[in-house]
């Protein structure tokens, strides 16, 4: 969602120009790029997920500590080549003692969530339980990157699937064509938020990919001519059908018809 603040403009006694800003409407994230070099970074959670997030922070040069009792194999790979540091425990209370960032990658335990959530208020140490924004001191973007440039999108935590959207066309790497611009979709973030809340709540998980499947051209026509009930109850009924389909873990029929 794009946010406009309002500045109010005046001459002052001396002649200055001064500006004073309008309390703004909504909450916002500030972007900002994090130097991390030298700086502890500690993930909680040993699983592929945390895989990926590791190879990501080995860029940054950081002296990441994984936290978990049970890792995979290319976790303990990484550690045998001396590129992060494994303890092989459940998290608990002065684990964040020196850090600079922590992220929960393993999500699965709501004590150890809150339980890092505070210690980490406590500490002053930025924090990111994922896909739990209200835990978050910060939220990760979708990043695309070549080069020295790197573009990092983010919906303000209400829609991954939207942010995945935005990387994979972006990226040139998106299965599907679409007739709208990318930008254009960025007007989906409140169905796409009010769904993706619902199906937490009823506790349905779905395959990333069919989310893709679901974020159509039809959704955006129907926003624009202001039939947000009726492109909220389409995507629904769309999410709804990964909930029961027969696709094999990492793959969606629906989205490979669309390619």
């Amino acid at each position: 969602m794009l946010t406009a603040v309002a500045y109010t403009a005046n001459i002052t006694s001396k002649g200055n120009l001064a500006t004073t800003m309008e309390k703004p409407q909504r909450h916002v994230y500030y972007p900002i790029y994090l130097d991390l070099k030298n700086r502890k970074a500690v993930i909680i959670g040993g699983g592929e997920k945390t895989v990926k997030k590791v190879l990501s922070l080995i860029e940054t040069q950081s002296d990441i500590v994984v936290i978990a009792k049970n890792v995979v194999p290319a976790l303990r790979a990484l550690s045998d080549k001396k590129q992060i540091t494994i303890i092989n425990r459940d998290y608990k209370n002065g684990d964040l003692k020196d850090a600079f960032i922590v992220i929960v990658m393993d999500t699965s335990d709501p004590s150890i969530n809150h339980a890092v959530n505070e210690e980490a208020t406590e500490r002053n140490v930025v924090c990111n339980v994922e896909d739990i924004t209200n835990l978050c001191t910060f939220i990760t973007p979708a990043i695309v990157r070549r080069g020295d440039v790197t573009v990092a999108i983010s919906t303000s935590g209400t829609s991954p699937a939207l942010a995945r959207k935005f990387r994979e066309v972006l990226s040139g790497t998106s299965p599907v064509i679409n007739t709208h611009s990318i930008m254009e979709f960025a007007d989906l973030t409140e169905i796409l938020s009010d769904t993706r809340k619902e199906l937490i709540n009823r506790k349905i998980k779905l395959n990333l990919d069919h989310y893709q499947a679901c974020i159509t051209d039809e959704l955006i026509e129907l926003v624009h001519v202001g039939k947000n009930d009726q492109a909220r109850e389409v995507l629904m009924n769309n999410l709804l059908k990964g909930a029961s389909c027969n696709c094999v873990p990492d793959f969606c029929q629906m989205l490979s018809e669309m390619s």
